[in-house]
């Protein structure tokens, strides 16, 4: 028991998502906008989550969930908004997210909120938003919790599952 608690801190520690300054500075064609997303939600992502695919990106553009590309490329601040949805996608619906996130705009610009979002990810720094911290919260407890509910796969962990049952 005591790998699988381990195992759960690590999930709800392992983030290290790039700040806004640390986004590409250059315009990003959506097949490299998907491997950039993906790599940096990793985390976040299930084994049976296939993360963030170009149809995905097609419909958030369509219903205007995501700013449509320049010229076939993505800016940083569609990158940023594209990781935010990639994250919370997996506690939240898409029209969640979106509305909240319109909803936060209002109040602040992109760079400000996604360093924030970032920030409290990476090093649970108190965010601009109550809203910010509730969001990362969830999608930290879904990430343990399914961490205590998924099958042992090591034989360390299998191991240990028998010591517990003698």
């Amino acid at each position: 028991m005591k790998t699988r608690l381990k195992k759960a801190e690590d999930l709800v520690s392992t983030f290290s998502y790039p700040t806004w300054e640390q986004l590409p500075e250059l315009d990003l064609y959506l097949d490299q906008v998907l491997l950039y997303v993906n790599k940096t939600c990793a985390p976040v992502l299930s084994s049976s989550d296939k993360g963030l695919t170009a149809a995905m990106i097609n419909n958030y553009v369509k219903h205007g969930y995501v700013e449509k590309p320049d010229k076939k490329k993505y800016q940083r601040r569609q990158v940023a908004r594209l990781i935010a949805i990639t994250t919370l996608k997996t506690v939240f619906s898409i029209q969640e997210i979106a509305s909240t996130l319109n909803f936060l705009q209002d109040q602040a610009s992109s760079d400000l909120l996604y360093n924030s979002f970032v920030a409290y990810l990476n090093e649970q720094k108190e965010p601009i938003a109550p809203i910010i911290r509730s969001a990362c919260q969830t999608v930290q407890l879904y990430l343990e919790t399914l961490s205590y509910i998924q099958p042992a796969t090591t034989e360390e962990e299998t191991d240990e599952l028998h010591h517990e049952t003698k």
